[in-house]
């Protein structure tokens, strides 16, 4: 079995969607590059070609995750319309902490 493939040789998913919304969230700038995209995944140690990370954006924006701006021939400009779902440890706690007084409102 080869890297990057299941039992069947079929290529596995490494890298969610909600691993590409996060870099949305982790830079300032609300709109990036596919790039920058691939650059940010790299930041959480997840690794996705150019190609690979176009293509995903390109399949995300047809579900409606992200949208598209296309600035030439070959630029593009993509930013996310929904947020990235919680980790399931930090939701626990945000729920756990919901009817709790440890909130204050400002």
């Amino acid at each position: 079995m080869s890297q990057g493939r299941d039992d069947a040789g079929r290529f596995t998913e490494t890298v969610s969607d909600q691993d590409v919304l996060k870099v949305f969230d982790y830079y300032d700038d609300p709109v990036l590059t596919a790039q920058e995209v691939a650059d940010g995944l790299r930041q959480f140690g997840k690794q996705m070609t150019n190609e690979g990370v176009r293509n995903r954006l390109g399949r995300m924006h047809e579900e409606g995750l992200v949208e598209r701006k296309k600035f030439g021939a070959r630029a593009a400009g993509w930013w996310a319309t929904v947020a990235p779902e919680l980790d399931p440890d930090t939701e626990e706690a945000v729920e756990s902490r919901r009817e709790s007084d440890e909130w204050v409102e400002l």
